[in-house]
């Protein structure tokens, strides 16, 4: 029996900030490659401390929903889901046991090679005739000053893209650092520009930040008075977004160290505790409808549960 664990930040206060694990989640389960697929936040609950008392399996794959690597994804999340590791991870992820369970943590999806193919289809999408005789590509991260790795995969992927030769010239520019994002007018020099953000999800950057700092009024802006001539600027959709992503989190689990083989064992002890858990949720409810492992709010009365572990375990 394996389980697959996805961990995103969360918010208090967007409600809409889980939206992407989730969905993510949705679709991997129906592939049924995994006998559980459960989501763990920083920011909501299940958190970062209780998750992996919630899973069935004693082979668990953990993998952050994040878009690059950094301060959540070596020092967050290793320190309190209690991985005892601390900084960079390596390529074949981190695996310890922990509690009777063998804990399988791997890199960021985002980091993933496959990566480049969204990045490229998000592309595709705005501008199916991109091409590399008029056509430049803005690769926008976030990007920091806090750590030097978050702005490393956008370069790797435009570097890779730029050599595959399907655009006239491919730039990677950033929001928090240089060379920041405003700057495209005198950088590029294309008179069709495609910019795809490396974000891991739609929000206020996508949806105010970015638009603002390049002067875009919707998904095709007219620059006509740029100093390289007329320009056409194509936003496309985040990265993050993409159903492709799904296959991305598949590759990383497999790829994960130790991941083949039969996988491992229902661990008893906590499944006997958390059905007698459930039994108490519905018998409050009255539903009989209170409560799985994919819901996480009572489909009746619509009371939310906090899904930690039941006492004793």
């Amino acid at each position: 029996m394996r389980s697959l664990v996805l961990i995103g930040h969360g918010s208090h206060l967007n409600g809409e900030s889980a939206v992407a694990v989730y969905r993510y989640a949705e679709l991997i389960r129906q592939r049924g490659l995994f006998d559980e697929v459960i989501e763990g936040y920083w920011k909501e609950e299940p958190s970062l401390r209780q998750v992996l008392r919630t899973t069935a399996s004693t082979d668990v794959t953990v993998i952050p929903m994040f878009i690059s690597e950094g301060y959540f994804t070596e020092t967050v999340i290793p320190r309190e889901m209690g991985l005892g590791h601390q900084g960079p991870v390596p390529p074949e992820g981190v695996a310890r046991v922990i509690g009777g369970r063998t804990v399988r943590y791997t890199l960021p999806y985002g980091v993933h090679p496959s990566m480049t193919d969204v990045i490229l289809a998000r592309a595709r999408e705005v501008l199916p005739d991109a091409s590399p005789e008029d056509t430049a590509l803005i690769v926008l991260g976030h990007g920091t000053t806090r750590n030097e790795n978050s702005n490393k995969i956008v370069y790797q992927n435009a570097d890779r893209i730029r050599e595959s030769g399907q655009f006239a010239e491919v730039q990677a520019l950033f929001l928090d650092e240089d060379p920041k994002v405003g700057t495209w007018p005198e950088t590029v020099r294309s008179p069709r520009v495609v910019v795809v953000p490396f974000f891991a999800s739609e929000g206020w950057h996508t949806l105010e930040t970015i638009p603002e700092d390049m002067g875009l009024t919707g998904t095709v802006t007219d620059f006509p008075d740029n100093p390289h001539g007329h320009q056409q600027v194509f936003y496309a959709k985040p990265v993050g977004t993409h159903a492709a992503v799904a296959d991305v989190i598949l590759h990383l689990a497999e790829e994960a160290s130790g991941a083949g083989g039969p996988g491992g064992d229902t661990e008893r002890g906590h499944e006997a505790a958390w059905q007698a858990f459930l039994k108490g949720a519905r018998a409050a409810c009255g539903s009989g409808r209170c409560w799985s492992r994919r819901n996480w709010a009572c489909s009746s009365c619509a009371t939310p549960w906090t899904r930690a572990a039941p006492a004793g375990n």
